[in-house]
């Protein structure tokens, strides 16, 4: 079937749009619940971020729609044709809805039940574990900014591709995993000069 270049123009807009507004929104959702790290969550809160867990469903959808459309325009769904960047992709996008499932099934149900709490309070291996789903939603959405820009990761073997991404998911984990049990630390710490202050 010989599709129209202006259909598949606007299918790649509505791909790019998807993709930005989900972009957006994850990173949005992963500052915002991080970055009160101190401070007591209210149900107003945990409301706005079920309302924006929502959102990155609805473009994740639309993402997975356009994007499956667009590999049939480029391969006929002929495997042969699939190169190393677009199992890639494929696997990315594998990987963001299931942490998306992960952030719905428990991220979401530990911060409703910490309620009126910081996340500061929470054990510290919780802690970790949910920072974890914002690190691995950051090195997805990143990968696929670099996927989709990149003219040499374009045309990249496996024995490039492979070690690139693996290595940036362990820098990435390193670095987010330092400065959020920083976060915490410092957290905790300012909690109890608080209480001893206040102690009689």
């Amino acid at each position: 079937m010989d599709i129209p270049q202006a259909a598949i123009d606007l299918l790649r807009i509505a791909h790019l749009f998807c993709f930005a507004a989900g972009m957006g929104t994850a990173l949005y959702f992963d500052f915002r619940a991080l970055g009160a790290i101190s401070r007591p969550s209210t149900t107003e809160d945990i409301a706005q971020l079920e309302h924006i867990h929502n959102w990155i469903a609805v473009a994740f959808l639309g993402l997975w729609i356009t994007g499956i459309a667009l590999v049939y325009v480029r391969t006929g769904f002929q495997i042969s044709a699939f190169s190393p960047k677009l199992w890639l992709k494929l696997g990315l996008m594998t990987l963001m809805t299931l942490n998306t499932k992960i952030i719905a099934a428990f991220i979401m149900p530990l911060m409703r039940n910490n309620v009126h709490r910081a996340l500061s309070d929470l054990p510290l291996m919780r802690y970790v574990a949910a920072s974890q789903a914002a690190i691995l939603s950051m090195f997805c959405w990143s990968s696929g900014v670099f996927l989709g820009a990149s003219v040499v990761l374009k045309t990249a073997p496996w024995d490039v591709l492979i070690p690139l991404f693996v290595g940036w998911f362990i820098l990435l984990t390193v670095a987010g995993q330092c400065v959020a049990i920083l976060a915490y630390k410092l957290a905790t710490r300012d909690a109890r000069n608080i209480a001893n202050t206040a102690a009689p």
